[in-house]
């Protein structure tokens, strides 16, 4: 018997069930739901920016329009000490925009700020959530495509796959399978193969839906090798489920035992071992308070401001450059309060690098343990791929913190000089610009997973695929 015919035989059965079909609507309902969720939250992050852009611009323009009349000698405008500028008028936004796939997950995104004032402040006062997601997290935030595709699509592989052997041998037709000049081994592999890639096909042609419903700009750089990528990891994470499906198939059990096994195999996968992994890292390297933190950070600022001259005088020494530019005037308070907030940045330094690191210590122990889990690799290179994982965040917090260093001593030398801000002061103000890490950078990420999920998958095809020659010879 040829194999399209068995092929089309299979497929004529499976059309002819209402059950695969429901089961179908309603994951196609999650996924428009899911989508729905990340064209809402992507077209919210995108107003919001815009929102600030255009309150930014406005308020540039008002100040900028101060400052010209001021040049041209008009003694009603009055423009505020540049220090203030630096700290509350003139600050600019340093936003991360949302890619071309951000439609397709929420992720880690309405965890972390995607907008950030830079000021002439500390960074703590405007960094307000640095925290490392959990693969618990991760894995129980919004309900998204990426989420669908997660916890749902193994659920309808299974469905459609748990009695792939049992349904024969307890209908009577294993038997006349046998019989046919044709492997059972072949047979087998073949229904698993229409059920199987109907439901993929379905899943990959509704994703590609919700890209051209978006209106994802395909020709933006990228946009394709992402999408790519994006079915890659959905077909690699379905094969995961299959193998698992052909290796409880295998066992040669009833088809009830064979249901209760990969729903076993799914709560495992997916619910136990992310919330063991959560909790063993959070028991072992527990995140740092932050509640701590702000109070040490308050406890120093007090001190700093307590040593008054002794603090300025240590910045001026510390600082031979601005104290060239002119004494530091018990008028010029925007200049004492960079001294002193200095002061209390070199106290507070052991403290951040502690902190820092209790996080790093955390992050590495999280990424090292994702491997447990298809489900928790899966979910961050999804994530990672839309760019809306904690990555692309640090990626951006970290050219944050490099404009803010530039924006800072943009300010420093203006404040300590006392100086006036001029229009050309305005248009050499800084300005912040994300850059988009590269496509390889993301491709080696995802591959590592891809590769972490597949191995298992094989590992476990392999001996299912042996196993199924087994059965069958028992059954003749």
């Amino acid at each position: 018997m040829r194999a399209s015919r068995l092929a089309r035989f299979e497929w004529q059965l499976l059309a002819s069930d209402r059950t695969p079909w429901l089961m179908v609507l309603l994951f196609g309902c999650m996924m428009g739901y899911g989508a729905w969720n990340g064209v809402t939250w992507a077209h919210f992050q995108r107003s919001t920016m815009a929102d600030v852009s255009a309150e930014e611009t406005t308020r540039m323009e008002k100040l900028q329009g101060v400052v010209q009349r001021r040049a041209r000698g008009d003694s009603t405008a009055i423009v505020a000490p540049i220090g203030a500028l630096g700290a509350q008028g003139a600050v600019r936004s340093a936003m991360l925009p949302p890619t071309s796939l951000a439609p397709l997950a929420v992720g880690s995104s309405d965890l972390f700020p995607y907008y950030t004032k830079v000021s002439l402040r500390s960074k703590q006062s405007f960094i307000v959530n640095d925290e490392i997601e959990n693969p618990h997290n991760l894995l129980a935030g919004r309900f998204d495509l990426a989420f669908a595709v997660v916890f749902v699509l193994p659920l309808l592989i299974m469905a459609l796959t748990y009695n792939l052997v049992s349904a024969e041998r307890e209908q009577g037709t294993m038997a006349l399978i046998l019989s046919q000049p044709v492997m059972a081994r072949r047979v087998l592999l073949l229904k698993l193969v229409v059920r199987v890639g109907f439901v993929l096909g379905l899943t990959l042609l509704l994703t590609m839906g919700v890209v051209l419903a978006a209106g994802v700009p395909l020709s933006a750089p990228g946009t394709v090798p992402k999408l790519l990528l994006w079915f890659t990891v959905v077909v690699v994470y379905s094969a995961f489920w299959i193998a698992a499906a052909i290796a409880v198939n295998a066992l040669g059990r009833s088809s009830a035992t064979n249901a209760l096994a990969l729903l076993g195999v799914w709560l495992t996968v997916v619910v136990v071992i992310p919330s063991l992994v959560s909790a063993g890292v959070t028991t072992f390297y527990p995140a740092p308070s932050r509640v701590a933190l702000t109070t040490e950070l308050r406890r120093v600022s007090d001190q700093a401001a307590a040593q008054g001259d002794t603090a300025v005088s240590q910045f001026l020494a510390d600082h031979p450059e601005m104290a060239q530019l002119g004494a530091l005037s018990s008028r010029n308070a925007w200049g004492r309060t960079i001294a002193l907030q200095e002061r209390t940045e070199d106290a507070m330094r052991p403290t951040y690098a502690a902190f820092d690191a209790a996080l790093d210590a955390q992050r590495v122990a999280a990424d090292r343990l994702r491997v447990l889990s298809p489900a928790i690799l899966v979910q961050d290179a999804l994530h990672d791929i839309a760019g809306r994982s904690a990555t692309r965040y640090r990626h951006y917090a970290a050219q944050v913190d490099t404009y803010h260093q530039q924006w800072q001593q943009y300010f420093f030398r203006r404040v300590f000089a006392e100086a006036t801000m001029t229009p050309a002061d305005f248009e050499a103000l800084p300005r912040f610009a994300y850059e988009e890490e590269s496509v390889s950078a993301l491709t080696a990420r995802v591959v590592t997973a891809v590769m972490m999920v597949l191995l298992p998958a094989l590992l476990l095809a392999l001996w299912g695929a042996s196993r199924l020659r087994v059965v069958a010879l028992s059954e003749q």
